[in-house]
C-alpha cells in the first residue's frame, strides 16, 4: 500500500528521534529475518511434511438436531448451486463464474487480462511453472487427490478488474494499491470461504429430501475438492491468500466450520483429505502466530481476527504444548482486545456501526467457544508453557486466572466486566437498527463477516438487479429473467441472535425475530449451554436509554445563539405528513462511540458526534461529524451514502468518505479531516462534542473547520429542523443526495434500498 509523502513526513514530525531509531532498527531486524525465510523457503517445500495426523480433529457443533434446517430456506438452492458452478457474488462482482482464463468485465473502464486458461490434467503437471519449484510435487500429489473433471478455480485473481497475482510470488513480497482498479480484497474474500459453510447446508437439507438440490453426496464432495484445490495451488507462504493473517484466520474459521457441519450430520472423508486438511489447519495456526497484525501503538479488527483464528483452530487441533500455548494466548489477548476495541457504551472503536457488527460476531462466537472447551482443553488454561510464545505480545505465565461465572456455580477466564460489556454490544446493534431492520451507515461498511451461515437473501430477476445497481449494469454472466439472489449486508439481527445465545434475553429474541433462532441455537452449543445472567429485567431500560447530554441552561444558550449569530444560521425543515411524530418519543445515546438516536413509531433520526476511532487514527471513519440519517413514517428522507470501494480507486473511497457523501454542516470545499493523507487514514481530529442531548432535541459542535461549528436538531411534532451555524463562518447550503447509494462495499445502489420481501 502506498501512501503519499506528507502522510510520511506527519509521522516523522510526530515521532520522537528515541522512536524513530528503534522502528528503523526494528526494520532492519525484520528486512534480515525475511530474507533468510524466503531463502529457506525457496530452497525447501513450505508445506509442513512432518506434520501427521496421529488424532482428529475436535468437531464443532456436534449436538446439533437435525431439524435445525426447519423453515424457509428457499435461497438455499440457488446460492448452493452456484457454489457448484464455482459462481461467486462478492463485493459487487455479480454472480460470477472464477476459473483460469476468466475475461473479467473489468471495473470502471480498468480491464486487466492476466489469467490463461488451463488444462488441469490429473497428475497435476499443469501446476508447473505456477507453483514455485520446492512445492510443486506435494501440490501436485494434493491436486492428484480431486476427483477428475473438477475445474479448478483461480484463487489468485480479481475477477472483478482481471488483475492477477502470481502464486510462485512469497507473500511479503505481495503489492497492492499500486494499480487502479485492483482490488486485493476480491480473492481475499473469495479465499475466505465463507460459502462453504453453505454448502454444508445444502448437504444437510438434501439428506432430509429439500427440494431444488442436488444430492447430498455432490455438496460434500465440492467441500472436499475446493479445499484440496485451495491446498495445492497455495502453498503455505506464498501466493496473495496468505498475506493478511485476518484472511488466514477467517478462511480456517470457515473451513472449521463447515467441516464439522459436514462431520456431525455424517458426511464420510477419505483418510488421505483427513491427513491434509488436518496438516493444512496447523499450518494456518502457525502462520498466524508468525505474522500477527499487532502493533503496540494500534490494533484493530485484523488482530482481532487473528486471535479468534487462532483459537478456532487450538481448539479444534488435539492438545499437545504447542497448541495448549495458542488456546491460552488466545483467551488471553482476546479478552486484552474486547477491553481495548470497545468502549464502556458497548460500541466499537473503529468509529464504523458495520465494523462493529464483525467485531462484535468475532467476540461472541470466540466467547461461546472458551465457555464450551471440554475438560481437557479447559486444563490446558491452567497449564501451558508460556515461553512458546515468541515476540510480542507475550503470553503471561501459567495459569490464566479464572473468575466465577454469573448466573452459575463454574467459573471461567472472563473477568467481572467482561459480559455486561458483551450485552452493551448487542443492545448497540439492536438500539441503531432502523424500523426496516438495517443499521445507519457510520463509517466504512465492506460487508465484512467472520461466518456467513444463515445470510439474508432477498430475490429478484437478473433483470431487476441491472436496473437497481450502477455496478451491474454490465453483467451479463445470467440471462436476463433468471433469478438472482441479492445477500442483505446491513440487516444485523442475526448478531443479536447470537448474543442471545449466550444471554436468553426476551427483548433480544423479538429483535431477532424466529428467522434469527438458528444462531442463537448455535451458539448455545458452542458454549455447552453455559449461560449468562443479564443485567435487566424485561422492563428496564438501559444505560443508553437513560442518558441524557447536558440540561436546559446548554439547549437554551444555543438558543440564544441562534437569534443573534452572523452570518445567520443554515436552516432545513424536514416536515412530516401529519402530527404527531413525537409520540412516544425516545432518546438513546452511545457517547463513547458517538451516536445520538431519537425513535417514536414514526421517526428515526441517528446524529453522528464522536471520536474518528482506532485512538484517533481514523481508519474506517467518514468525514460525518453531526450528519444525520432521518426516516419518517418508514421512508428514508437521509441516508449515509455508504463505501462503495477501498484500495482500487482511491478517488471514489475518498469520494465517499468526504462530507459530500453526508448530509453534515459544510463550509465551502473545506473538509474536517483530512482524507488526502492515505487510504486508511483520518488526518486531523474535529472534536465532536455533544452538547445538549435529551427531549428538547441536539446540540453539537465540532472544530474541524478551524472555528467551532455548531448543529442544532429539533424534533417537533410535525417536523424535524435542523439549524447549522458558525459565528463569523459563512456556512454552504446543503446538497445532499447527489452520490448513489451504497449499501455495502463494492455496490453503488440507484435509489433506495430494496424493499421487497426477503428469504433467510
Amino acid at each position: 500500500m502506498q501512501y503519499p509523502l506528507k502522510h510520511y513526513l506527519r509521522l516523522f514530525t510526530s515521532t520522537s528521534p528515541r522512536i524513530i531509531l528503534a522502528k528503523i532498527f526494528a526494520k532492519i531486524r525484520i528486512k534480515s529475518w525475511e530474507y533468510y525465510n524466503i531463502k529457506r523457503d525457496q530452497s525447501r517445500s513450505s508445506f509442513m511434511l512432518d506434520i501427521m495426523c496421529d488424532k482428529p480433529l475436535n468437531r464443532l457443533f456436534e449436538d446439533l438436531p437435525r431439524d435445525i434446517l426447519n423453515g424457509n430456506w428457499s435461497w438455499l438452492s440457488g446460492v448452493a448451486h452456484h457454489y457448484l458452478l464455482h459462481r461467486f457474488d462478492l463485493l459487487g462482482s455479480g454472480w460470477v463464474r472464477v476459473y483460469h482464463g476468466l475475461n473479467s468485465r473489468g471495473l470502471e473502464g480498468h480491464h486487466y487480462s492476466m489469467g490463461t486458461s488451463v488444462q488441469a490434467d490429473q497428475g497435476g503437471h499443469w501446476l508447473a511453472g505456477r507453483v514455485n519449484p520446492a512445492n510443486l510435487a506435494e501440490s501436485q500429489r494434493i491436486w492428484n487427490l480431486v476427483d477428475e473433471g473438477y475445474c479448478p478455480i483461480d484463487w489468485h485473481l480479481d475477477f472483478k478488474s482481471g488483475y492477477r497475482w502470481r502464486e510462485d510470488t512469497w507473500y511479503k513480497n505481495i503489492q497492492f494499491g499500486h494499480l487502479l482498479g485492483v482490488d486485493i480484497k476480491v480473492p481475499w474474500e473469495l479465499a475466505r470461504m465463507q460459502h462453504l459453510p453453505q454448502l454444508a447446508w445444502a448437504f444437510v437439507l438434501a439428506q432430509a429430501g429439500g427440494s431444488g438440490l442436488d444430492t447430498s453426496e455432490r455438496y460434500a464432495r465440492e467441500f472436499r475438492n475446493q479445499v484440496l484445490d485451495f491446498i495445492s495451488t497455495n502453498p503455505p507462504r506464498w501466493g496473495v491468500n496468505w498475506f493478511c493473517a485476518m484472511d488466514v484466520a477467517l478462511r480456517a474459521v470457515n473451513w472449521l466450520t463447515a467441516y464439522g457441519l459436514f462431520k456431525t450430520f455424517d458426511a464420510g472423508f477419505d483418510e488421505e483429505f483427513e491427513n491434509i486438511f488436518f496438516r493444512s489447519i496447523y499450518e494456518h495456526g502457525l502462520h498466524i502466530v508468525e505474522n500477527l497484525e499487532w502493533s503496540s501503538e494500534f490494533r484493530s479488527n485484523h488482530y482481532l481476527s487473528d486471535i479468534v483464528g487462532l483459537l478456532f483452530i487450538s481448539v479444534s487441533l488435539p492438545c499437545d504444548k504447542e497448541t495448549n500455548a495458542w488456546l491460552a494466548f488466545s483467551a488471553q489477548e482476546l479478552i486484552k482486545e474486547v477491553r481495548m476495541q470497545f468502549y464502556d457504551d458497548g460500541g466499537n472503536f473503529e468509529a464504523s456501526t458495520s465494523y462493529h457488527c464483525l467485531s462484535a460476531e468475532l467476540v461472541i462466537y470466540a466467547t461461546a467457544l472458551l465457555l464450551g472447551l471440554s475438560d481437557e482443553k479447559r486444563q490446558t488454561l491452567r497449564d501451558f508453557d508460556h515461553d512458546l510464545i515468541k515476540g510480542s505480545p507475550n503470553l503471561a505465565s501459567a495459569p490464566l486466572p479464572f473468575y466465577p461465572l454469573p448466573n452459575s456455580k463454574d467459573e471461567s477466564p472472563f473477568p467481572a466486566w467482561y459480559f455486561p460489556l458483551l450485552e452493551r454490544m448487542a443492545e448497540f446493534t439492536m438500539h441503531i437498527t432502523k424500523p426496516d431492520y438495517h443499521i445507519p451507515q457510520i463509517g466504512d461498511n465492506d460487508s465484512g463477516r467472520l461466518l456467513k451461515l444463515f445470510p439474508i437473501y432477498t430475490s429478484m430477476t437478473v433483470g431487476e438487479a441491472r436496473a437497481r445497481y450502477l455496478n451491474l449494469t454490465k453483467y451479463d454472466e445470467l440471462p436476463h429473467d433468471d433469478l438472482y439472489w441479492m445477500e442483505d449486508f446491513l440487516d444485523h439481527r442475526s448478531l443479536v441472535a447470537a448474543f442471545n445465545g449466550l444471554f436468553a434475553r426476551a427483548n433480544f429474541s423479538a429483535f431477532a425475530g424466529q428467522t434469527a433462532e438458528k444462531e442463537t441455537m448455535l451458539i448455545g452449543i458452542l458454549s455447552r449451554g453455559r449461560q449468562v445472567a443479564s443485567l435487566h429485567s424485561e422492563d428496564e431500560r438501559t444505560a443508553a436509554q437513560n442518558k441524557q447530554v447536558g440540561d436546559i441552561s446548554d439547549w437554551q444558550r444555543c438558543e440564544s445563539q441562534l437569534l443573534s449569530v452572523s452570518p445567520p444560521p443554515v436552516v432545513t425543515t424536514f416536515p412530516a405528513a401529519d402530527i404527531g411524530l413525537r409520540d412516544g418519543l425516545e432518546t438513546i445515546a452511545y457517547p463513547d462511540f458517538g451516536l445520538y438516536l431519537f425513535r417514536s413509531k414514526r421517526l428515526y433520526l441517528a446524529i453522528r458526534c464522536g471520536p474518528i476511532g482506532q485512538n484517533g487514527n481514523g481508519g474506517h471513519a467518514h468525514n460525518d461529524q453531526l450528519s444525520i440519517e432521518l426516516e419518517i413514517d418508514g421512508s428514508p428522507v437521509i441516508m449515509d451514502s455508504g463505501t462503495y470501494l477501498y484500495t482500487p480507486l482511491p478517488g471514489h473511497r475518498n469520494t465517499y468518505r468526504s462530507i459530500a457523501a453526508h448530509f453534515a454542516p459544510r463550509m465551502g470545499s473545506k473538509e474536517p479531516g483530512d482524507i488526502s493523507i492515505g487510504t486508511f487514514s483520518l488526518g486531523g481530529d474535529p472534536k465532536a462534542v455533544a452538547i445538549y442531548f435529551g427531549e428538547l432535541g441536539f446540540v453539537g459542535m465540532h472544530t474541524g473547520f478551524t472555528s467551532p461549528v455548531y448543529r442544532r436538531i429539533t424534533v417537533e411534532d410535525a417536523a424535524v429542523i435542523v439549524s447549522d451555524f458558525s459565528p463569523g463562518s459563512e456556512l454552504s447550503q446543503h446538497a445532499f443526495g447527489t452520490i448513489p447509494f451504497s449499501p455495502a462495499y463494492g455496490i453503488r445502489q440507484i435509489g433506495r434500498a430494496i424493499d421487497e420481501d426477503t428469504d433467510r
